[in-house]
């Protein structure tokens, strides 16, 4: 299966490039984030956010909860959004990601309520450096009740790129209530 992209919109990070934090994630009133992570957070994952920030608005959910995303890899930290990926988020209407492609923080982990990998590797990586964060920690097609990896489709082609898109959409639309769920769950706690 492949993936499908988001459109990107960058926030404000610290002189490191990381995210900065955000104000709404304070106190005990902080509202749920969902990241989605892939390898260089330059493809699969910013398409994640994206469809899912678009989804969870569609729904009414926008203000009640977050959607980030990050790559477990720092390779294209510092570089701009893809523009493919921004051109075929803008095809359904969706915004890009939040921050600009990054590594993901041990920040991020901690406050993510929902954590979702589009492939094993990304879960095995998260267990390895994150080991505390297993047990909200999931494939995105888990949303679902399947279990399978998104492929990377890459950034150069738009036929593999809207095919990835909308196979990310799929599983977000119809695992959107498992999602909230889901994300929901930690604060609940």
């Amino acid at each position: 299966m492949l993936c499908q992209g988001t459109v990107l919109k960058t926030r404000a990070t610290d002189q490191g490039g990381v995210p900065a934090a955000d104000p709404r994630r304070s106190g005990s009133t902080a509202i749920p984030i969902i990241l989605f992570v892939c390898s260089g957070n330059y493809c699969r994952s910013p398409l994640a956010e994206g469809i899912a920030r678009l989804r969870l608005k569609q729904a009414g959910y926008s203000e009640q909860i977050m959607a980030r995303s990050a790559g477990t890899l720092a390779e294209y930290k510092g570089q701009p959004p893809a523009p493919m990926i921004l051109a075929v988020l803008r095809e359904v209407g969706a915004d890009g990601q939040h921050n600009p492609p990054h590594q993901i923080t041990s920040e991020e982990i901690e406050q993510a309520d929902l954590i979702l990998g589009v492939a094993q590797e990304h879960l095995d990586w998260i267990a390895q450096h994150y080991p505390e964060a297993i047990p909200r920690t999931f494939l995105v097609s888990d949303l679902i009740g399947e279990r399978w990896d998104v492929l990377d489709p890459g950034v150069q082609e738009l036929i593999p790129l809207r095919q990835c898109r909308d196979t990310i959409d799929r599983v977000i639309t119809q695992g959107l209530p498992e999602m909230i769920k889901r994300a929901r769950n930690r604060r609940e706690v």
